[in-house]
C-alpha cells in the first residue's frame, strides 16, 4: 500500500546542464525521493550524472526514446522502490516553488473531502503567471491543457488509466494523459498557491515584411521551436483530435484553435517558414494515417535540408 502523501519526483534529463544538480537539492527539500532519468543523451556530462547519483537514483536510458517512455521509466522504479502515493514529474529546466508540494497536497485533501476524484495537482501559475483555466465548477481550478512538468499524479490515477503514451514519443504526451484522466472521471486541479518556474523556449523577434512587430510600442516574440519539434507538434495534436473529439468535442476544439493560431504565428513571423510549412503538412499526413514513434528519417531529413 502506497505511504500516505508520500512523494517521489521523477525528472527526464537530455544532456543535463551543470545547474540541475542544485535544483535536484532543493527538490530534495520538499519530497522523500527523487529519480533523474537521462534519456539517452548522446553527450552527457558524467560529473553532473555523478552528483546527482548522491542525491538522487540516477537511470539512464541506452538511447532516446522520448519524454514518455524516459518518464515512464522513472515512475515505474519510484513504484518499485518507495510505492508513493504521489508522483511528481519535472522537466530539467523546470523548478517548484516554496512550499510547492505542501500547498499541493493541502489541495488535494481538501478536494477529496468535497468528494473529488483527485487524478493529479497541477500549478496553478507559471512564472508567476496564471495558467489558461477550465470554466469554474466549484472552488478548485482545474487548468485547460496543463503540462507535465510540476504536476503531482495520484498513484490511484496511475493504477486506473496507466502510465503516459510513449508512442507520441515528445509533444502532447501531457495532453494525452490529461485527456485520459478526464475521459475515466478524475480531475485534475491546480494546487492554491503552487508556482512553477519554467524556461520558456527560444524568443526570436517577431517581423513582418523586415520590421518589428509591436503592440503598444513594446516588440512581440516568437517562441521558436525546431521543425522536427513542429511535425512532433502537429503529427500528436492530429492523434489526439482523432482520440478525443466525440467524448472531450469543446476541449478539443479549443485546442486545435490554438494550435492552428500558434502554427499562423510560426509561418508568418518566424525564422525558417518553409521548413515549419513542410513540418506542419507532414506531421497532420502522418497524425491522420497513425504513424507513432520517433520522426522518421526520411521526414527529418527532408525538414533539414529545406
Amino acid at each position: 500500500m502506497p505511504q500516505q502523501d508520500s512523494i517521489v519526483a521523477v525528472l527526464s534529463l537530455f544532456n543535463p546542464p551543470a545547474e540541475v544538480v542544485d535544483r535536484v537539492r532543493r527538490l530534495r527539500r520538499q519530497v522523500d525521493n527523487v529519480v533523474v532519468v537521462d534519456d539517452g543523451s548522446p553527450s552527457p556530462d558524467s560529473c553532473t550524472l555523478e552528483q546527482l547519483a548522491d542525491i538522487a537514483q540516477v537511470i539512464r536510458l541506452g538511447e532516446n526514446k522520448g519524454i514518455g517512455a524516459a518518464l515512464n521509466a522513472g515512475i515505474q522504479q519510484a513504484r518499485t522502490a518507495w510505492d508513493p502515493a504521489w508522483i511528481l514529474t519535472l522537466d530539467q529546466d523546470s523548478e517548484i516553488g516554496t512550499h510547492f508540494v505542501e500547498r499541493a497536497l493541502e489541495t488535494a485533501q481538501r478536494a477529496a473531502r468535497a468528494g473529488i476524484r483527485v487524478g493529479a495537482v497541477t500549478p496553478e501559475t507559471h512564472n508567476g503567471t496564471r495558467i489558461d483555466m477550465l470554466p469554474g465548477k466549484d472552488e478548485f481550478g482545474e487548468g485547460f491543457d496543463p503540462m507535465q512538468s510540476g504536476t503531482l499524479i495520484s498513484a490511484t490515477a496511475l493504477d486506473h488509466v496507466g502510465l503516459l503514451d510513449e508512442s507520441l514519443f515528445i509533444d502532447a504526451v501531457d495532453s494525452e494523459y490529461t485527456a485520459r484522466l478526464r475521459q475515466h472521471g478524475y480531475r485534475l486541479i491546480t494546487g492554491d498557491g503552487c508556482d512553477l518556474s519554467h524556461a520558456l523556449g527560444q524568443a526570436r523577434p517577431m517581423k513582418f515584411l523586415g520590421l518589428r512587430v509591436k503592440i503598444a510600442g513594446r516588440g512581440l516574440n516568437v517562441y521558436y521551436h525546431a521543425p522536427f519539434r513542429v511535425y512532433y507538434m502537429a503529427r500528436n495534436s492530429t492523434q489526439l483530435t482523432r482520440k478525443y473529439l466525440l467524448g472531450q468535442p469543446a476541449w478539443i476544439l479549443k485546442r486545435v484553435t490554438l494550435e492552428t493560431i500558434f502554427h499562423l504565428i510560426r509561418v508568418t513571423y518566424g525564422p525558417n517558414r518553409m521548413a515549419l510549412l513542410k513540418a506542419i503538412v507532414l506531421g497532420t499526413r502522418d497524425g491522420l494515417r497513425g504513424r507513432q514513434g520517433r520522426i522518421p528519417q526520411a521526414v527529418q531529413d527532408r525538414l533539414t535540408t529545406l
